[in-house]
């Protein structure tokens, strides 16, 4: 090979060694994608934004459909009851995957969770909901939401979608979710950092879950959902993001196990760990199956793991 040559693959070399992660490589780049991302791929076949928030009629992303966390969710019991549960993963998934094949998603779409105001749980729920059913790889989340649009310079409409029905085949992904037996048995085990998303005085004890019962489960370290995002609604940089795990009681290796009160705060704790490239799992009964089941354990502590 002669000099030139040498010279040109040396350069090449160079190149391929400094280029930046991409989205195949990088959970973050691949999960949260910006108000540029999005506008450079309005109109592509294979996109489905869902919007999220009760003012799709006020303004939305131009395309986007709008989606309620209704169908994807459901309570049983009436408000108040002991039995109530106010969110939940319906034990029927076509239900599930019916309602997204409503909006335009089939197994090659790439999803965009576009959320109003401060409604991030909303959408990592709806992304959480979207790797139970087998499309883990196509969600991602707009980061800052309609506003962080807005604010961009981009424009809304009010033209309603009329998406065309999607078809998903995708298998099932139950073990996204963790059941109460689980973390029962193994929420204090190593290799297992359970993760509280609920408010510090929920964690701490001061304010109760229910009734005459209040603290964490046993073993779990507190990391508040608010914490995750800045004051205008962007996931928080993946340093500050690890950190804040780590004082959860995360340690490399472990197993991300998250909930709250209903599994929609967790859900944004899900989803900061997954864009971290850590295994995450949602405890979906959270503290409205667990606090409410007199028979399981409580602590109450100041914070910490």
């Amino acid at each position: 090979m002669n000099n030139s040559a040498l010279t040109v693959c040396a350069a090449v070399a160079a190149l391929s060694f400094a280029a930046p992660a991409t989205a195949q490589d990088d959970p973050r780049a691949r999960l949260l994608v910006d108000a540029a991302w999005l506008d450079a791929r309005l109109g592509d076949d294979d996109l489905v934004v869902l919007h999220i928030g009760r003012g799709y009629d006020d303004g939305h992303i131009p395309g986007a459909v709008d989606f309620d966390l209704g169908g994807i969710t459901y309570s049983t019991g009436e408000r108040g009851d002991a039995d109530h549960v106010m969110l939940d993963l319906p034990p029927d998934l076509e239900t599930v995957r019916a309602a997204f094949e409503a909006a335009g998603v089939s197994d090659g779409s790439t999803v965009v969770l576009a959320f109003e105001g401060r409604g991030m749980a909303q959408a990592t729920r709806t992304l959480w909901t979207l790797d139970v059913v087998g499309l883990g790889e196509a969600g991602r989340l707009l980061d800052g939401g309609l506003d962080g649009w807005v604010a961009s310079g981009r424009e809304l409409s009010t033209e309603a979608a009329r998406p065309q029905p999607g078809r998903i085949t995708a298998t099932p992904r139950l073990d996204r979710r963790a059941e109460q037996a689980f973390v029962l048995a193994q929420g204090n085990a190593p290799g297992i950092a359970l993760v509280d998303a609920r408010r510090p005085g929920h964690y701490a004890g001061d304010d109760e879950e229910t009734d005459g019962r209040a603290g964490h489960i046993p073993g779990a370290g507190s990391l508040f959902f608010g914490d995750l995002f800045t004051d205008d609604a962007r996931l928080k940089p993946a340093s500050e993001l690890r950190d804040l795990f780590e004082a959860a009681g995360f340690e490399e290796g472990d197993r991300v196990v998250a909930y709250c009160h209903i599994g929609l705060w967790a859900s944004g704790v899900v989803f900061a760990a997954r864009t971290l490239g850590l295994d995450a799992v949602l405890y979906d009964g959270s503290m409205r199956e667990w606090a409410w089941d007199r028979s399981l354990p409580l602590e109450s502590s100041s914070g910490g793991r």
